[in-house]
């Protein structure tokens, strides 16, 4: 569509004005650079806004010209998900990304401009590369430019929809605000490479600070909503596997969390110059490297949400490389001198534990970094692979254990010397932590290394419970760092609960029957619910000692995946979720009963069944989609001595090189009708009739469920919340 690749040619051309334009008024300090350099900012961000609108605008119009459109979209999505298909493909992210730092750049020429211009050209630096990549990959190509086989001007009567997996609420609130935080952390390393060039270390801590807040929240809410989206839609029962599209989120926020606990000592005690800008830089350039993981395809094998092969390989490599470049380049020109003060006089001082937790998360971040990477780098050898799970939770422990202790002791100590405070907080928290995890003990926590977790866990909660609760009526806005810290005891209990406590048990459910689980509850397999979007659920009724409930699980076969899709359902409460997810489901056996040959307008008499074949009913081909026929039959049913007529339209069609036919039943019996051939030319179909087994036979449709129970997991959700 040439005015949206017009638009993002504005866009693109106004960026690299603005570029230049900021980096003459830097040199020259002529207000007139400065006034080209907002205009041409304002320039791009019409055409960066236009473009999105102009996106938007074919997306509810179902324009399926529009690749994008085609492949994102379909006439049956509802509202919110044609919303959420907007970021749904590669273009519409990088697009999102720009609105977002579009935002971004607004505030910073509004705030620091004039005074460091230089800020904003290593900004405006970025947004250019952004467009260049959406230049060549651009949201707004024809569905004949993308695929050769497609005619100029052909219009899809439909578009392939989107990934059922996708089709959920969260689809709609998580990845803008996960890309809320990706697009910020580029300020911050703006901000670096400002000082690194001017090598001004200090100034700019105070400005960068309240941008690496924002980046931290806003990737840890995105991790949280996409852990929580994973254990109440995927089904596999938990919330964090440590996938790579998952990790390539984890590591920037975990430098974006070093470098805020940097930012205070620095702006506190002098110190951490050099680590800080480092960190900096490691954030943006740790988000580059993970779009380079997640879009270039390197992943595709080892990811279920990385986008597959990409034409982009060469412009992310070059995204990568530029900017890691650029970045390491002023670093070591400043790095001699970068100096900072000696912060503390003694090891036990709080300089020097929030230090060990600072140097705990860049060493977490690193590995986890590394590790994720290691496709790339084992396909060198011939055999590419991903680190297992198992190395991960491995390393988490001793990670773990270190970011207590430190929470925990750090708000107890006292700034630059050697100097324990408040004994008695000290004491009396590990008294309230040994009580707890003594009557955890008695409920069934026996691993040691659990038990050891809890224990510190909970130390950190009493410690900083103390010091929030004591601040709080003077200085509430003080108390951000204790509570943030209480959140983590909290998740780090939930997540030791739910994970190394869980229950699960695979239940068979013939349909009728009531089943008893080791849980001490029944469940009950009633019948599928139909639904109008073709999310078919299961019906199942659970009766526990205090009151029961219906479940209803989804589980439906997609023609988008060609496979089945299943969604738990979670009772949710806070002692304990019960999560209940579909695995299989085998119809009864069936009588296939004799094949009966039907010539149009000709009846025959089949047991107490009595069939008509009137005629064919050939539905529209479409490049997309098989030519389905239909049989159009009558069936008589003779209920003692009364007939009762019903229409049924069973259906046939070549799919994959073979022949499928459609099971239809027939209303208010238990007969099914299925096509087993045709013959158009002499207008004959051969049907089968299904009928079910005997009542002796005891042969019934059975649902196979995991169930499991999983204690405490509402914690991790409340310290996730704090």
């Amino acid at each position: 569509m040439v005015s949206g690749i017009l638009g993002i040619s504005i866009a693109f051309v106004g960026a690299m004005v603005a570029t230049a334009a900021y980096w003459l008024y830097y040199r020259e300090q002529n207000e007139r650079f400065l006034h080209l350099a907002n205009r041409s900012f304002a320039i791009m961000g019409v055409g960066i806004v236009f473009s999105a609108i102009l996106l938007y605008t074919n997306i509810f119009t179902h324009n399926f010209q529009l690749n994008y459109v085609y492949s994102y979209t379909s006439l049956r999505l509802s509202i919110n998900y044609l919303i959420s298909a907007f970021w749904a493909g590669q273009e519409g992210t990088f697009l999102l990304w720009l609105i977002f730092s579009t935002i971004y750049g607004i505030i910073l020429i509004r705030s620091v401009a004039r005074k460091q211009p230089l800020v904003i050209f290593f900004f405006m630096l970025i947004q250019t590369f952004l467009l260049l990549i959406l230049l060549r990959k651009s949201p707004f190509a024809m569905i004949w430019h993308v695929h050769s086989d497609v005619p100029v001007g052909f219009t899809p009567v439909d578009g392939a929809g989107l990934n059922p997996l996708l089709e959920n609420p969260w689809m709609v609130i998580h990845p803008p605000i996960m890309f809320l935080g990706y697009s910020s952390t580029a300020v911050a390393f703006a901000f670096a490479l400002n000082a690194l060039v001017k090598q001004d270390f200090f100034g700019w801590v105070k400005d960068v600070r309240p941008w690496v807040i924002f980046s931290t929240l806003s990737l840890g809410a995105g991790i949280i909503l996409g852990g929580y989206w994973s254990y109440v839609t995927l089904g596999w029962g938990g919330y964090w596997a440590w996938d790579p599209v998952e990790n390539a989120s984890f590591v920037p926020w975990v430098f974006s969390a070093a470098l805020l606990h940097g930012l205070i000592i620095q702006n506190r005690q002098k110190g951490l110059v050099k680590t800080n800008l480092f960190l900096a830089g490691l954030t943006f350039l740790s988000v580059l490297w993970g779009s380079f993981l997640t879009r270039s395809g390197v992943l595709q094998d080892f990811s279920v949400h990385s986008f597959g092969e990409s034409d982009l390989n060469l412009y992310l490599t070059v995204f990568v490389v530029l900017f890691a470049g650029i970045f390491l380049y002023f670093y070591f020109r400043a790095f001699s001198r970068m100096k900072g003060f000696k912060f503390a006089e003694g090891i036990f001082s709080r300089e020097t534990f929030i230090l060990l937790g600072i140097m705990t998360l860049l060493v977490t971040g690193i590995t986890v970094f590394i590790a994720t990477s290691s496709p790339i780098y084992t396909r060198l050898l011939g055999n590419p692979s991903n680190v297992s799970i198992n190395f991960y939770n491995t390393i988490s422990i001793p990670i773990a254990i270190l970011m207590l202790i430190t929470m925990g002791l750090a708000p107890l100590l006292a700034w630059k010397v050697s100097q324990l405070r408040n004994v008695k907080t000290i004491l009396g928290s590990a008294l309230g932590a040994l009580l707890i995890t003594i009557v955890g003990i008695f409920l069934g926590l026996n691993h040691p290394l659990s038990i050891g977790l809890v224990f510190l866990a909970l130390f950190n909660v009493f410690v900083n419970g103390r010091i929030a609760f004591t601040i709080i009526k003077h200085k509430p806005a003080k108390t951000g760092a204790y509570l943030a810290h209480i959140g983590v005891g909290l998740m780090i209990i939930g997540i030791i609960t739910s994970s190394l406590y869980d229950k699960s048990e695979k239940v068979i459910l013939p349909a009728g029957e009531v089943v008893k689980t080791q849980f001490g509850f029944d469940i009950k397999f009633v019948d599928f619910v139909k639904s109008p979007d073709g999310k078919d659920r299961v019906r199942l009724m659970v009766q526990k000692p205090d009151g029961s409930y219906e479940a209803d699980p989804q589980f439906y076969y997609s023609d988008y995946t060609k496979s089945y899709m299943l969604s738990p359902h979670v009772n949710v409460s806070f002692i304990k979720d019960i999560y209940i997810s579909p695995i299989s489901y085998t119809p009864a056996p069936r009588h296939g009963g004799e094949q009966v040959q039907l010539f149009k307008h000709k009846t025959r008499k089949v047991g107490d069944l009595q069939l008509t074949f009137h005629q064919f009913i050939v539905g529209e081909h479409e490049a997309q989609s098989p030519m389905v026929v239909k049989a159009d039959l009558t069936v008589d049913v003779d209920r003692d001595g009364k007939i009762e007529e019903y229409r049924v339209q069973p259906a046939m069609w070549m799919e994959n090189s073979k022949l499928q036919s459609e099971t239809v039943k027939v209303p208010g019996t238990e007969y099914e009708i299925q096509i087993e051939g045709l013959d158009a030319n002499l207008g004959k179909i051969t049907v089968a009739i299904l009928s079910p087994l005997s009542d002796n036979e005891k042969q019934r449709d059975v649902l196979a469920i995991e169930v499991s129970e999983k204690p405490l997991i509402s914690i991790l959700w409340l310290g996730t919340i704090i």
